[in-house]
């Protein structure tokens, strides 16, 4: 049964929030739905949604799930090692005044610091969800998904491997593995799931959390380098 991704990019980090269903089927995955929850819903509307996996619990991935959860009634999906992680964005967001976004955050707060202002009034997601593990199996209708636990981004990191093709989240893009600067994340653990991601068959194509799509043939002979460089 063949897969079938539709991409919205959300938020102010232009996150790819991801739909995923069997060609010719109606029941759907959210994947990541960061932000902008009226667009999220208006790709969907011709679709039964069955819940939202979180491939990790950062702001960007995260800001549209209340919205989500409560237009849908749909369960939100997240590996339990990720639950000190919402936390910690929540107490690092009151205490500075602001998203934090790593790398970004200097030049985005020098553009407008609007774009990553924390709102305590907003509405945000409670934290709840509901634990998936390792090697889990989703099926959509017909098609089945496979949950497999990539950790290093953050503890309970998540990709989804389903007909040739990986949603990686934030653990491997093109050009290497996410972020491991901040707390919560560790560059010799992310490397053990960039090894496992690049076992797939060289033409199985990686949709990242941002950004364009690669594949693992493309990335595979880069692995060295990147872990070299020590990012």
């Amino acid at each position: 049964m063949t897969a079938v991704l539709r991409r919205v990019v959300v938020g102010v980090l232009e996150t790819n929030c991801w739909i995923l269903h069997a060609h010719g089927d109606r029941r759907a995955l959210i994947v990541d739905p960061g932000d902008e929850p009226g667009r999220v819903l208006a790709a969907v509307e011709d679709l039964d949604v069955v819940a939202v996996l979180l491939t990790h619990a950062h702001f960007d991935h995260v800001l549209a799930v209340p919205n989500i959860a409560a237009a849908l009634g749909v369960p939100i999906l997240a590996h339990p090692a990720d639950a000190p992680v919402w936390p910690h964005e929540i107490a690092t967001a009151r205490r500075m005044g602001h998203w934090d976004a790593g790398t970004a955050t200097a030049d985005l707060l020098a553009c407008d610091p609007a774009l990553l202002a924390f709102r305590p009034d907003a509405s945000l997601w409670d934290g709840t969800f509901t634990p998936i593990r390792d090697g889990e199996v989703l099926r959509l209708g017909p098609l089945p998904v496979r949950v497999l636990h990539t950790p290093g981004h953050t503890p309970g990191g998540l990709t989804l491997a389903v007909d040739g093709h990986l949603l990686t989240g934030d653990t491997l893009f093109p050009n290497g593995p996410g972020l491991t600067g901040p707390p919560l994340s560790d560059f010799e653990v992310i490397i053990r799931s960039v090894r496992r991601l690049l076992r797939f068959p060289g033409t199985t194509h990686i949709h990242p959390g941002h950004g364009p799509d690669t594949t693992v043939a493309a990335e595979r002979p880069h692995l060295g380098e990147w872990i070299a460089r020590g990012w």
